[in-house]
């Protein structure tokens, strides 16, 4: 129902179908899953310390300098449950990372040595012409503050 030109009143009634139990979803499984991945995630950024660049709840991008707490997080990885992934080698096809720069949560890009650039910004869906406008130069410079006003 339509009060005013900027009020609108919606109603709905849950179906009861919806508000049952489902037998087959355990919430107890979940939950520990959930809270074994992130002390799995603390344990990487206690061993990586200042090396890590960027995390979220599930991915850690890292400067890799040869240290043996670099070496101890490569033997971490593997193709097994609960292993790390490379997702530079597996998801993109590439050795390392070039260029890295975040402006916040779910907002970074990189290139590769691959010279492939890769974005996440949240919020933006990530196509072509989102891609021209928002590039790695034009994130850094935000990042940097070398540009007050930036038109994208």
């Amino acid at each position: 129902m339509i009060l005013d030109e900027n009020i609108v009143l919606t109603e709905y009634k849950e179906k009861e179908e919806y508000s049952k139990p489902n037998p087959s979803v355990n919430v107890y499984i979940a939950l520990f899953t959930t809270a074994h991945a992130r002390l799995k995630l603390y344990e990487l950024l206690d061993i990586l310390q200042e090396r890590v660049l960027y995390m979220d709840t599930d991915s850690c991008i890292y400067n890799d300098d040869g240290s043996e707490a670099c070496k101890k997080v490569e033997n971490m990885m593997g193709s097994k449950l609960g292993d790390l992934t490379d997702e530079i080698v597996s998801k993109h096809n590439a050795n390392h990372i070039k260029q890295f720069i975040s402006a916040g949560p779910k907002d970074y890009s990189m290139k590769l040595d691959t010279e492939k650039l890769v974005s996440c910004c949240k919020g933006f869906r990530l196509n072509a012409e989102v891609e021209e406008k928002i590039t790695l130069d034009k994130k850094n410079k935000i990042v940097t503050d070398e540009n007050e006003n930036m038109k994208l």
